[in-house]
């Protein structure tokens, strides 16, 4: 691509500023490596997968529990604030939250998504295929499959948070609470040293 200047003069009248500019600007694009796109619809479908996995909520959730349990952890034990033995069961607490809690939410989310695509199935034939799609939308979101996407997406995810609201107290808590009582046993110092004792004497 080559922009043409106006003129070849570089005194600072007029056209020639005009020009100065444009030749700043061919520079510019010049500096700007080519690249060349391969297989450009093999990769738009990828990243259209990509985006459609990463849209629903049951695949949401996992990737948020996997950045948690990466990162949390580690702040929780590197907490020189407090004594060894807090920073250990914190850890381990920290650890049975995210597992519980990303296990129940993937379950809950996952199901709700499910439920919501059967009730908002604009082409199927059953009672409760368009329950779930106001009526002053269905044209709306028969003609827009994004949209409808979209709209499933979010609708699934009130209904999940309605549903969790439950299942925190229910599920979430008391798995919680077996889990970091289940790691603090196999993290107790004391325990640790009898193991490799017993090894050792062995």
């Amino acid at each position: 691509m080559k922009i043409q200047p106006e003129s070849n003069s570089i005194a600072m009248t007029g056209g020639s500023w005009s020009s100065f500019k444009n030749s700043i600007k061919q520079h510019i694009i010049d500096a700007v490596p080519q690249t060349t796109i391969r297989d450009g619809a093999k990769r738009i479908e990828k990243w259209k997968y990509l985006d459609e996995k990463m849209s629903k909520p049951a695949e949401n959730r996992f990737i948020m529990g996997a950045t948690a349990i990466i990162t949390q952890p580690v702040i929780d034990y590197n907490n020189h604030k407090v004594d060894e033995e807090t920073r250990r069961v914190s850890r381990n607490r920290t650890i049975a939250k995210i597992l519980a809690g990303t296990c129940v939410g993937m379950i809950v989310r996952g199901s709700c998504y499910k439920l919501v695509k059967e009730m908002t199935n604009i082409n199927g034939n059953k009672n409760y295929s368009k329950y779930l799609i106001p009526k002053k939308f269905m044209q709306e979101l028969s003609n827009d499959t994004k949209l409808l996407k979209n709209f499933r997406s979010a609708l699934s995810t009130a209904v999940a948070i309605l549903a969790m609201c439950f299942t925190n107290f229910a599920i979430d808590a008391p798995l919680t609470v077996y889990l970091t009582n289940k790691f603090n046993a196999k993290t107790e110092p004391n325990r640790i040293d009898r193991k490799n004792k017993e090894v050792s004497d062995g």
